[in-house]
């Protein structure tokens, strides 16, 4: 599949949105790529310190992921995303990246829409993966029509990421891993796009996120999953 669009587009005010972003670290201050986002788009910016581990029955690296999980959920409930940060940002070379991980549309609209707009602000390229494992069982029943549907999955995620922002720099990536092993330490990525809870009615997080959260080397977004794909950025 060939890259849509060829240079990073000139930045523009974004129309106003619902929803807004809680920046969950743990350190005191923000991205200065999210309070741009936020100040553009109209959205709410709150800032809230990660849990210091305490003992119990969980080990002390879960605890956090619990934690976000709550925050996220509560943030979806008024149209919100969470960004997680935890140490200082990653040390890469070449140009800035934001990786979006897709599993499914229409679910993951507002996940490519959002990442596509941070990826304006950030000056950034935008990677959309999805994962497809090397095989489902013994003889890999269902493979090649897995890989088939990812393909075009993917596909239909950049056209919709360059139409969020056209003239935007996306690369499409089909991973031959299990989902939420796409998402850990050898992720080549300033910035992890992914869905976080469903709304109007938010649960918990699935398996790619709650990876994500606990191995992801840099900033996790988590943006609310919804069934439309009329989000503005």
């Amino acid at each position: 599949m060939a890259t849509r669009g060829t240079t990073l587009p000139a930045r523009r005010a974004d129309p106003v949105r619902r929803g807004g972003v809680v920046v969950v670290s743990d350190s005191s201050g923000a991205p200065d790529w999210v309070v741009d986002w936020c100040r553009h788009s109209g959205r709410w910016l709150r800032r809230q310190h990660l849990p210091v581990a305490a003992e119990g029955d969980l080990p002390p690296s879960a605890q956090p992921v619990g934690e976000i999980a709550e925050i996220a959920a509560a943030a979806a409930r008024r149209g919100g995303a969470v960004l997680a940060v935890s140490g200082p940002a990653p040390v890469r070379s070449g140009p800035r990246r934001v990786v979006a991980a897709v599993q499914a549309l229409p679910d993951d609209a507002p996940v490519l829409v959002d990442a596509a707009a941070v990826a304006l602000h950030m000056g950034a390229e935008l990677v959309v993966t999805h994962g497809v494992p090397t095989s489902f069982a013994e003889r890999s029943v269902g493979l090649d029509a897995a890989v088939d549907n990812a393909r075009r999955l993917l596909e239909a995620a950049v056209g919709a990421a360059v139409d969020a922002v056209p003239g935007l720099t996306v690369e499409p990536r089909l991973l031959r891993v299990r989902p939420h092993e796409m998402v850990g330490e050898g992720l080549d990525a300033d910035l992890l796009v992914l869905g976080g809870p469903r709304v109007p009615a938010p649960g918990g997080l699935g398996l790619v996120a709650c990876s994500a959260l606990h191995h992801a080397p840099c900033p996790v977004l988590l943006v609310p999953r919804v069934g439309r794909a009329d989000f503005d950025f």
